[in-house]
């Protein structure tokens, strides 16, 4: 009988680790262009709500989910203080991300690029 219990409580458990995200830190980046608007979601539960919290956090509703940014990643969005242009970009180093996104973004604009947000999630 306590072999069983044991049994139980382990398959238990191997089934909560499984199921349940631990400490996930997914993000999101949404933008609308057209406003100029931007949202931002770090460390949601899931890609789905780090999705929902971007758009909401963007406050219009034309803005678009620009890109996800998964776990242990870390992700940058750079503008220039006009026009429509701007870029993002996730990898593994906030610095690398940030360098990425300015670079993306200054291809397409006519000023200067700045760093809007720059994260790494958990």
């Amino acid at each position: 009988m306590a072999r069983l219990v044991i049994f139980a409580a382990g398959a238990l458990g191997l089934f909560l680790l499984v199921h349940m995200p631990a400490d996930a830190g997914y993000g999101a980046v949404a933008y609308d262009q057209d406003a100029r608007k931007a949202g931002y979601a770090w460390d949601e539960t899931t890609q789905q709500s780090a999705n929902d919290a971007a758009r909401r956090d963007c406050g219009s509703d034309n803005c678009k989910v620009r890109f996800e940014v998964p776990p242990k990643m870390c992700a940058a969005f750079a503008t220039p203080d006009s026009g429509s242009a701007w870029g993002g970009a996730r990898r593994k180093s906030l610095d690398d991300a940030t360098f990425a996104a300015t670079e993306k973004c200054q291809k397409h604009a006519k000023q200067k690029c700045v760093v809007r947000e720059s994260k790494c999630t958990k």
